[in-house]
């Protein structure tokens, strides 16, 4: 019977075949998947509810996680003001399925800053912004250097923004987080500079009522709680 050939043994590492990475990668995609319980979406929500803009956005995505997350989006519009954590897991569940789309991500963000997540807020918009480059983020995100205790980068976040490419609403919602700012560098004289603009006359505005209350905290953190009231009361 004839000895099998001697074959000198090899020191060099085996290499590894294509296909071999595929099952881990699937495993991974599934795990992450699975690494939070997405929450219930009404039945009554189709996702054609969403902006027409947005869905087109979406169209880069599989058909059925396309559809998840639009859905999942009308959730977090729905819930955003009436139940903030609710919005906030959509906003998540969407980032998640969808992370590497600007707007599920800003959408994402600001669900976060409303249920008060400020960390995860700040991840999701800078990542946002990153993609996008929307000026309409940048005041999120002032919003959260604040809340994580960095008045100063948000100060200077706030100073690099051109205020005519936001709302009307955004401008508000910036001027509110500087005066904050300026307020705990205890600057309190320009925090109520910050906050004197034309929009305290606004009363029928939906956000007039947290600009006046900001105002009035403002006069009295520069201890001049006595002076008239620009709208007069």
């Amino acid at each position: 019977m004839e000895k099998p050939e001697w074959k000198p043994r090899s020191d060099k590492p085996q290499e590894r075949k294509p296909f071999a990475k595929r099952p881990l990668l699937r495993r991974e995609l599934e795990r992450r998947v699975r690494k939070f319980a997405e929450p219930d979406i009404p039945v009554e929500i189709t996702g054609e509810e969403l902006e027409k803009r947005v869905r087109f956005q979406l169209t880069s995505l599989a058909i059925e996680n396309a559809e998840a997350v639009a859905k999942h989006l009308v959730a977090l519009d729905f819930f955003l003001e009436t139940d903030p954590e609710r919005a906030y897991w959509h906003g998540q569940s969407a980032s998640h399925r969808a992370g590497r789309l600007a707007i599920v991500r800003e959408r994402a963000g600001i669900a976060a800053v409303k249920h008060g997540k400020f960390d995860v807020a700040l991840r999701e918009l800078k990542a946002a912004h990153r993609m996008s480059a929307n000026p309409s983020i940048l005041p999120y995100i002032a919003e959260c250097e604040r809340a994580l205790g960095n008045p100063r980068k948000a100060l200077e976040i706030a100073g690099s923004i051109a205020t005519n490419k936001l709302t009307d609403v955004e401008q508000v919602e910036l001027r509110i987080t500087s005066a904050a700012c300026r307020i705990e560098l205890g600057q309190m004289d320009a925090a109520v500079v910050t906050l004197t603009c034309k929009e305290l006359n606004l009363t029928d505005a939906p956000w007039g009522n947290r600009l006046r209350s900001a105002y009035s905290a403002a006069l009295i953190a520069a201890n001049r709680g006595d002076e008239t009231l620009p709208w007069g009361n």
